[in-house]
């Protein structure tokens, strides 16, 4: 399960490495154990839940996808 600190770490990534952003949204528990970080099925499943809610409600898709990681 991915610490907070981690769940940070995995949001900075995203924010500055396009690839990978794009990675972790397809698949986002391979990308985290891409940079050694063990996420959870649930964990994955709060982010990508979590994501759709923020863009629905019509927030920037990075800005929101970004957010959900964090608040995970």
């Amino acid at each position: 399960m991915a610490s907070k600190e981690e769940m940070k770490k995995i949001a900075v990534k995203c924010i500055e490495d396009d690839k990978f952003r794009d990675d972790f949204e397809k698949d986002p528990i391979k990308a985290a154990v891409s940079m050694g970080i063990t996420l959870t099925e649930v964990q994955a499943n709060d982010i990508k839940a979590h994501a759709s809610k923020v863009q629905a409600a019509g927030v920037r898709e990075s800005k929101g996808f970004v957010s959900s990681i964090i608040s995970s």
